[in-house]
């Protein structure tokens, strides 16, 4: 009796871990793990941008004696790099509908160039492990952005994104905290070993993600979604669909096809039916040989910067996150000039960014997948964040020039944190909304102009701010930062404020109400 109830449990437990890998074996096809992987892809990439920011003034002016100038010029090589990655493995990733290799490449070049870093001597080595993480940097970003659309559809889009917004806030904020904490701790080498951990994991993660199959028919059904909001985009993507699987399809499969259909359908005619049929099908197989199909055209980068949605986005990601990485080549050199701060404080100071826009990424997230809240705010929508968000931001970051204590900067801090999160959120979820009206066949391509904007941002504002610091002071720097927002804002008001001028509000509004974002 003991014998046979040791064996049920025995079984019993087998049972249970069976369960247990069928179920992550499931997961891993799912899209709370595509999410998930692609927001740590986004934390790896962005936390090696902000690491350095801390402990940057101890190699450039006190080991190495150089001028500030030479930090921006770091944080502008790693932006090139960005510039230089995304658009290539988009490209590549659209072209192919691949997802899977391009982040392994990434991922894999991300770890490898940060050792590469933390061995540098001299400047020149420094700068171009730099510009080679920065590439690793744009292939992962893009793809894994591209990943999360790929699986969510339009209706959720805003919240995914609002996840992987926390893994970017975490990592570019957070960086500096993590950064100086560990430099503390253990110097370049230190350094070197955290980045190549977080990619090893993100690494093994990506490599047990099942990459999403059927493109085709995801495709298909996001087509026919279509049709109630836009059904010139709609036939145009079952079009694309439908020439992809005609110019997959035999001619002779074809030739059966129709030959039954017509002889089901007329029986009395079905030899001349079939007659015809294999006549057209030799004709068609012929005219095959001799001038191929041609393929069917594919979004371009060019044709999404036609779209004025996308191009403000572009700018509005130029304008934010240029704001928020303003602090990096700045602060350190204030706080150290202004405070005498040590490396570790000045990590610990930027923790008040950190948290603001990480609670800011979950909320606003979700406000920009509501329909009450966008038919509220209608005909902005999503832009009404960008725009509130900036204009605030900018009064923000003029408080934190006119600080002068290291508490009342933490609390200006956490306030500007708070609002360019508000503002950055529904960036990636408006590029992405607009692109599945479009078709949805160009995910990795607008998130690589995302990248590409980001990159325009880290390399124009923390190269020029460093000299305009030194030659105005940190307050007039800052308020450098507010003009760029508010004329962000005054932008992005532009298209919204034309259409309800044009339409007025209540076209926005009811069962057949104007589309907007």
């Amino acid at each position: 009796m003991s014998i046979r109830t040791q064996s049920a449990n025995n079984d019993g437990g087998g049972s249970a871990i069976k369960r247990m890998f069928h179920k992550c074996n499931e997961f891993r096809s799912t899209p709370a793990a595509v999410l998930i992987v692609s927001t740590m892809a986004v934390f790896s990439d962005t936390v090696v941008y902000g690491l350095i920011v801390p402990f940057l003034p101890d190699i450039l002016q006190n080991k190495l004696g150089m001028s500030s100038s030479a930090n921006g010029i770091l944080f502008g090589t790693f932006g090139l790099g960005v510039l230089i990655g995304a658009p290539i493995s988009a490209y590549i990733s659209d072209r192919w509908n691949m997802r899977k290799w391009p982040m392994v490449i990434g991922l894999v070049g991300l770890g490898a160039t940060s050792v590469l870093f933390a061995l540098a001597d001299a400047f020149w080595e420094l700068v171009v492990a730099r510009l080679a993480q920065g590439i690793s940097s744009g292939i992962t970003w893009a793809v894994g952005l591209a990943m999360i659309a790929d699986v969510y559809s339009g209706e959720g889009i805003g919240k995914a994104m609002g996840v992987a917004f926390s893994g970017f806030t975490i990592g570019y904020l957070g960086g500096p905290v993590l950064g100086g904490v560990i430099y503390g701790a253990g110097g370049n080498h230190a350094i070197a070993i955290f980045v190549g951990a977080i990619a090893v994991v993100d690494l093994v993660f990506r490599l047990l993600l099942v990459e999403p199959k059927n493109m085709q028919a995801v495709q298909s059904s996001r087509a026919s979604e279509l049709a109630d909001v836009d059904p010139t985009q709609a036939e145009k993507q079952m079009q694309n669909t439908t020439s992809a699987e005609v110019s997959s399809t035999p001619v002779e499969e074809v030739s059966l096809q129709i030959t039954a259909d017509n002889e089901i359908g007329d029986m009395n005619s079905g030899v001349q039916t079939h007659i015809t049929c294999l006549s057209a099908a030799r004709t068609i197989e012929g005219a095959t040989e001799a001038n191929p199909a041609p393929l069917e055209r594919r979004t371009t980068m060019w044709d999404l910067l036609k779209e004025w949605p996308i191009l403000a986005c572009c700018l509005a990601t130029i304008t934010v996150t240029g704001a928020s990485g303003s602090f990096e080549p700045t602060l350190p050199i204030h706080m150290d000039e202004e405070y005498g701060s040590s490396p570790a404080i000045i990590g610990v100071v930027f923790i008040a960014l950190v948290v603001p826009s990480m609670i800011t990424g979950i909320l606003v997230g979700r406000f920009t997948d509501d329909e009450r809240v966008l038919n509220y705010l209608a005909p902005y929508g999503r832009f009404a964040f960008m725009i509130i968000g900036s204009l605030l931001a900018a009064i923000a970051v003029a408080c934190v020039g006119a600080t002068r204590n290291i508490a009342g900067l933490v609390v200006n801090l956490a306030v500007v944190g708070f609002l360019c999160g508000t503002a950055a959120v529904p960036i990636m979820s408006t590029m992405g909304v607009h692109v599945y009206r479009m078709g949805g066949d160009a995910y990795a391509k607008v998130y690589a102009l995302f990248n590409i904007a980001y990159s325009i941002g880290v390399i124009v504002i923390p190269t020029v701010l460093p000299p305009v610091m030194n030659a105005v002071g940190f307050a007039a720097t800052m308020g450098v930062v507010s003009a760029l927002l508010v004329f962000g804002a005054i932008v992005l008001t532009i298209q919204p404020t034309r259409m309800l001028r044009k339409y007025g509000r209540s076209a926005f509004v009811g069962d057949n109400a104007r589309t907007f974002l």
